[in-house]
């Protein structure tokens, strides 16, 4: 699985008041923290810095990518900002995120197409969030279909069956995990991914929730998870679930993360 490193988000306050101070040591650090837990790739949300956004990205990025091996998630709902971050950015960044509603198709499509990035496309229309799996599963083959008539290729796409909050519908485990599986199903030659954590919000015991998802949504078939990889009970149980599902042939990853935590 593909772990994508959460931590770097500005609605943490630290993060917000390390990218305000321009507190290179901080970010630096958590983003080495994330990637030396096996993170592939580091999420960077700089949203809350509002109108300094594009200004933010362009500064941490390189910050970043100078000091570390790294690849990042350009995580912002501005085009603007987006373009930005993928000018600065050295390797395939992944932009977060594309739905299928049209003005934001219009203004990130052609990032896309210049910059060539992995694209995180969200099932999510004009008429917002599906309540349905079926519904999901439409906004998909839309989107796929969107992506194909401009070029963009299969293997650059993940889809996000969008993770609700558990506290606001008791539901919503349910219905991402067979929204997922829907997807695998009918597209299985398409990648998948999801904002784990979304499920636990303003709910206790949240790393509990967590764990539990990520391990139900691997066995769906999810390939990709934003999370947070410092989480060693959340990667110790993903990497025993993948050994017991097959999907760790020579058991390298289970017995090499063995040997690391017993270091």
């Amino acid at each position: 699985m593909i772990i994508i490193g959460e931590r770097l988000n500005s609605s943490r306050q630290v993060v917000y008041q390390a990218l305000v101070t321009k507190n290179e040591n901080f970010l630096i650090n958590e983003a080495r923290r994330q990637v030396e837990a096996g993170a592939q790739f580091v999420d960077l949300n700089v949203s809350a810095l509002l109108e300094k956004e594009a200004e933010a990205l362009h500064w941490a990025i390189p910050l970043l990518q100078q000091n570390l091996d790294i690849f990042l998630a350009i995580d912002t709902l501005n085009p603007q900002a987006m373009k930005v971050g993928l000018e600065v950015h050295h390797g395939q960044a992944i932009l977060n995120s594309i739905t299928a509603e049209k003005s934001r198709l219009e203004a990130m499509l052609p990032l896309v197409k210049d910059y060539s990035p992995l694209v995180i496309a969200l099932c999510l229309d004009e008429q917002g969030v599906p309540s349905q799996p079926e519904d999901c599963l439409k906004i998909a083959d839309k989107l796929l279909e969107i992506f194909q008539k401009n070029g963009v290729p299969e293997q650059n796409i993940f889809l996000d069956p969008l993770v609700r909050p558990l506290g606001v519908n008791p539901e919503a485990g349910k219905i991402f995990l067979r929204s997922l599986e829907l997807i695998k199903k009918n597209f299985p030659q398409v990648k998948t991914v999801a904002g784990i954590s979304n499920v636990s919000f303003g709910l206790p015991w949240r790393a509990l929730l967590n764990r539990t998802l990520l391990l139900l949504a691997r066995g769906k078939g999810l390939d990709a998870a934003i999370c947070n990889p410092l989480d060693k009970k959340l990667t110790a149980q993903l990497r025993a679930i993948e050994a017991l599902l097959g999907l760790d042939p020579q058991l390298t990853n289970y017995l090499g993360f063995y040997r690391q935590q017993k270091k």
